[in-house]
Order: structure tokens, then C-alpha cells, then sequence
């Protein structure tokens, strides 16, 4: 069922003019470029997301300046449903169809958190299509069975409201008062930073200026930012690896590298010493070394 809706997914978004690159078992199973940067970890069941794999899904994501989310069909207990956003650990989960038309702007209805399903109220329709009917607020707070108070709430701020709340009130005015909600900005991904305090090769790159943590379950060992994104894996008794490094490289548009005790190669990507990596004294140096060996 996982690898269907992986390969489904990863067609649609080819069909959109997404470059793709699919990496079964990491963080995350598929990642994405348009103009947008995309990482997606399908599942079956959402609730065999892990807490671990969600750090380290939001680390790479905020490394890479992308979006990330989770796509399956159910929970333990219940069918995902579609234009439904749910949440797991921070990150917005959706059915594959629900993420398909939020890529084409169509954007989900209704959230699901621990409190329940709800939407997204426009405070100036509801008060505007209150006034046409000639209604005050107690007046329809009596229709609906609440108080005076949570219609004046609603007319005043943007706010989430029970799901049963919105088809009542829709169903009064007749009239569409669900706005719609945009998963890109739904959740703060105030955990993606990395709290390591970092050794060896990603303490060497933060002390030469670089945004620079290690990463788990994905092609490159480290990742680091500054003008540019630059990867990068250590060559130990072997390459392996080195190709997926590479395609990962072109996905997301980042600079790759591999470090070596040694000189070493690997096939298709620029080799830097470690001794090397030590002399040189800031982000710009580097991605120039990194630059002319490419071309060499």
C-alpha cells in the first residue's frame, strides 16, 4: 500500500514539473523541487510517525528552506479524511489526495487537532451577512444555542471554530463562510532548529561561519547554509551512498561534497580533505573550492 501511494504521489508531482527524488525509509520518502522546495514522508498510518523522525524531518527541512509533510490514509482508529489537515509533532498530515489539491492551490476546509475538527471563520462575511438579515447578535446567538458573547468573538478576530458551529451558520445565511486553509503557513516548525552543540566536521564548518548541523536518515551526513546550501558525506571503507547523495544534490539545488582522511574519490562529486577543510577560513572559500573541483 506505502510504495502505491508513494509512486502515486511521486507521479503527480512530476506531473506538476516537480523534479523528484524518492529515498524509502529516511525522514522523509520523497523529495520535491519547483519553485518550491517539497519533503514528504508517506505513510500508511500516520500514527507510525515517530517523534525522532519528525526532528529530524523538520531540521532537514529548515536546513533546505522547504516545506514538509506527512501523507497517509488512516490513523490507529479511523480513516484520514479528505480537505482535512491533521498534525503530527508539528508537521501537517494529510490523505494524498488533500496534498495533490493543495498543490494546485486548493487549499483544505477544515483542521483536525486533539480538540477536535475545525474551520476558519471570516469574521467580516459573518457580521456583513448577519446585518442583511436584519439580525443582532443575541438574536442569532439564540438560533445557534451560544452565548451573545462568542458572536461578538467571532465578528471581531479570525479564529478557529467548531466544524458544527460553521455548517449552522451556513446553513442560516445560506452562504459559504469557511475560509480556506493554507497548510504552507498552518504549522511553526519552532522546533527545527538543532540543539547539538556539534563535533568534528560540523563544529569545524559552524566555526568557519556556516549554519551547519549533522542529519539522521538521509542521504547527506551534514547540511549547511550560508549565501548557499552545501551537503556532505564522509568517504569511510567505501562509497556507498555517493549516488544518492549526488541525485539529492540535484533535487534541492544544494552543493555537495564528500570528505575524506584521505585522498580519495568519489565518482561525480568534488573530494575535500579533513586536514583541508581546517585551513580554510570562511563559507565563501569553501563553496569556491568546492565549485572548482566540480568542474575539474
Amino acid at each position: 500500500m506505502k510504495t502505491k501511494t508513494l509512486m502515486e504521489v511521486k507521479d503527480f508531482l512530476e506531473s506538476e514539473n516537480y523534479s523528484t527524488f524518492v529515498y524509502p525509509r529516511g525522514c522523509f520518502d520523497i523529495a520535491a523541487r519547483r519553485e518550491d522546495m517539497l519533503l514528504l514522508k508517506v505513510l500508511t498510518n500516520v500514527d507510525s510517525f515517530q517523534k525522532e523522525q519528525a526532528r529530524d524531518l523538520k531540521l532537514l527541512s529548515s536546513l533546505l528552506e522547504s516545506n514538509c509533510f506527512v501523507l497517509g490514509r488512516r490513523t490507529r482508529r479511523q480513516n484520514l479524511r479528505d480537505s482535512v489537515v491533521y498534525e503530527r509533532f508539528g508537521i501537517p498530515a494529510m490523505t494524498p489526495g488533500t496534498f495533490m489539491s493543495t498543490v494546485r492551490g486548493r487549499y483544505p476546509k477544515k483542521i483536525s487537532t486533539r480538540g477536535g475538527v475545525f474551520g476558519v471563520l471570516d469574521p467580516d462575511r459573518l457580521r456583513n451577512l448577519r446585518r442583511e438579515k436584519d439580525l443582532t447578535q443575541q438574536e442569532l446567538a439564540d438560533m445557534l444555542g451560544v452565548s451573545q458573547k462568542s458572536i461578538s468573538e467571532h465578528e471581531s478576530r479570525r479564529g478557529k471554530v467548531v466544524v458544527k458551529m460553521l455548517e449552522a451558520l451556513e446553513n442560516i445565511f445560506e452562504e459559504e463562510l469557511t475560509e480556506r486553509i493554507d497548510p504552507f503557513q498552518l504549522f511553526d516548525a519552532e522546533t527545527s532548529r538543532s540543539t547539538e552543540k556539534g563535533k568534528g566536521l560540523c563544529r569545524i564548518l559552524r566555526d568557519i561561519g556556516f549554519n551547519a548541523s549533522s542529519v539522521k536518515r538521509a542521504p547527506p551526513e551534514l547540511v549547511a547554509r550560508s549565501e548557499k546550501t552545501v551537503i556532505s558525506k564522509q568517504i569511510r571503507k567505501n562509497s556507498h551512498g555517493m549516488e544518492k547523495l549526488s541525485e539529492f544534490s540535484e533535487v534541492t539545488n544544494s552543493t555537495a561534497f564528500v570528505v575524506s582522511d584521505k585522498d580519495k574519490y568519489a565518482e561525480g562529486l568534488p573530494c575535500i580533505r579533513r586536514d583541508e577543510i581546517q585551513e580554510i577560513g570562511s563559507p565563501k572559500e569553501l563553496i569556491k573550492i568546492v565549485e572548482e573541483r566540480s568542474a575539474a
